[in-house]
Formats: C-alpha cells, structure tokens, sequence
C-alpha cells in the first residue's frame, strides 16, 4: 500500500486516526496561547489533528492560516508512518519505530535512524552490514533484490550520511527523503526475506517425489 504521511497543509493524506486516506479540511485553532495552531479534520472519520506552526519575521494570534509555515503535528502523538512488515526483524524494526515516532519532529534524525535500520537489515540478508552501497549492489548482483534498488538505495544512502552533517540538506529535502525510507526498508524486507519465505513454503508443499527430481536436475546443471 502507498502510505502519504502527514504534511502540513497537505490537501490529503492518510489520517493519523482512521489510517485512511482522506481528504483534509483545514482551520485556524485560536488560543489565548503565544503559540500558533491549525487543525485537519479527516473527512472520512471527522476527527482532528492538531498542529503546531510559525509565522513568517511578525507574530499576530490572528494571522490567518495561509499564513502560517513549518507546521508540526502535535497531536495524536503517535506514529505517521507505514507499519513496519511482519516479517521484519526485531532490532531493525526498533530502529523503524523509532524513526515512526520522531520522523513528524526530526526527519533528520528520523533518516539516520532508518540508515541504520538499513545496515542492519542487509546484515541480516547475508551482507557484512558495514557498507551499505556495497551491500546493496552485492544483494542486487545476487538477485535477492531487484537492479533498481541500487538506484533508490544510493540517493538515501547519501542523504543518511547526511543526517548526522547539520546544514548539508534542507529540512524539506530530510522529510521527502525520510519518508521514502520507510517505504524502502519494507520493500527489501518484502523482497529479500517475505516472498522467499512465501516460495520455500509453497516448494514444501510439494510432493517429495516431484522436489528430489528437481533437486537432482538443479545439480546436474549445475556440475555441467
């Protein structure tokens, strides 16, 4: 499932309550507070997230909401990103959950989060997990994953370096980024451990007659 996260302003997007993707109807939530905040009401389960904005050089409570920028959603405080496979191991979805929870405050160390997640991951894949441009191409020449995966990987690598380099990217650019990277590290985690495991099941259930002539055919090929 393509997932849209959260984005201030945004015409539309999956809503942090109902997880549908919905329209969202925006106001201006006045407050005796020196804080600025906007609301987006879901059309599909009618409830509202609030956020958190700024104004531009002047502040005015009363600035309408056109005016408003870098908005930050601040309630519900939970997760705005995909949920991480089932399939994914344990310590790299601890990394992808806490990359979910900081991701609307920090993208930036949302992206290195997720960059380590990453390592991890091709680790567990069969790749030595100290360099993941190298261990990208290794499992793309293996066919564990698809070639294009070399394409995507390499712009996120790049942009996980420079998650811990402050000034080196735009928060704007950190928030695209990160967003992709959820999305990347359930497709390896698809691609390199769920669907293999969906095969070996299937072969299984094959009668063993069938799988020892297989088998013996695959080694004939093989010493030829």
């Amino acid at each position: 499932m393509n997932y849209t996260v959260p984005r201030f302003k945004a015409d539309a997007f999956h809503c942090p309550f109902c997880a549908t993707f919905s329209h969202m109807h925006w106001n201006r939530v006045f407050t005796t507070e020196p804080l600025l905040f906007a609301a987006a009401q879901c059309s599909k389960c009618h409830s509202r997230s609030i956020w958190s904005a700024e104004q531009g050089k002047t502040y005015s409570p009363y600035i309408p909401l056109e005016e408003l920028v870098n908005g930050v959603m601040i309630y519900p405080d939970s997760s705005i990103a995909p949920e991480a496979d089932v399939d994914m191991p344990a310590d790299v979805k601890r990394d992808y959950e806490e990359a979910a929870r900081i991701f609307s405050r920090s993208p930036r160390g949302a992206a290195a989060l997720l960059r380590l997640g990453l390592q991890k991951l091709c680790k567990h894949l069969g790749e030595p997990g100290k360099n993941i441009d190298t261990d990208i191409r290794s499992l793309a020449a293996k066919n564990t994953l698809p070639p294009m995966i070399i394409k995507v990987a390499d712009t996120l690598r790049i942009t996980g370096n420079n998650a811990v380099h402050p000034g080196e990217m735009s928060d704007e650019d950190f928030d695209q980024v990160a967003e992709k990277m959820f999305d990347l590290l359930n497709f390896i985690v698809k691609k390199g451990i769920s669907e293999p495991k969906e095969l070996q099941a299937l072969y299984e259930k094959t009668p063993e007659r069938l799988r020892k002539a297989a088998e013996d055919k695959d080694a004939k090929n093989k010493a030829v």
